[in-house]
């Protein structure tokens, strides 16, 4: 699966970090996935479309994708948790569709200098399983700013 995870640029404090949620493949219908869960997504795309606008890069498959909405300076694991919170309310019919398509956790961590805490704890390591999703993190070393 190739992972839709991107965040450009890193402001003034010494990580960033974000996650998210997103459910992937050529069948899939962005719109039916947010009609049977009742989760308004983030993001969604149908393929062929542009990754982003100054992209040459298209999306291969269709996608719908729920981010987190903590701020940037939250550890990881509480951004996985607060995504997985959002996606309760459409749990059962998610777990469904996540055993047609492609399901996805994705964490994102920008620093510079700071060691981050990557760690997820078991109740976290269950749902993602019940999900049937991979879980991708993404680290990204920026130089120190002088």
């Amino acid at each position: 699966m190739i992972s839709d995870c991107f965040m450009v640029g890193a402001n003034e404090m010494n990580a960033e970090v974000y996650a998210e949620f997103s459910l992937t493949g050529i069948n899939l219908n962005p719109e039916e996935v947010t009609s049977k869960i009742g989760i308004q997504p983030t993001k969604t795309w149908l393929k062929d479309e542009l990754i982003s606008p100054k992209a040459k890069i298209r999306y291969q498959q269709n996608g719908w994708k729920l981010r987190s909405h903590l701020d940037t300076s939250d550890d990881l694991e509480e951004h996985f948790r607060v995504v997985l919170d959002q996606l309760k309310q459409g749990w059962q019919p998610l777990v469904e569709m996540c055993s047609v398509y492609d399901a996805e956790f994705c964490g994102v961590v920008y620093t510079s200098g700071d060691r981050p805490t990557i760690h997820f704890d078991k109740e976290i390591l269950k749902a993602v399983l019940q999900l049937n999703a991979e879980i991708d993190v993404d680290l990204y070393v920026l130089p120190l700013e002088s």
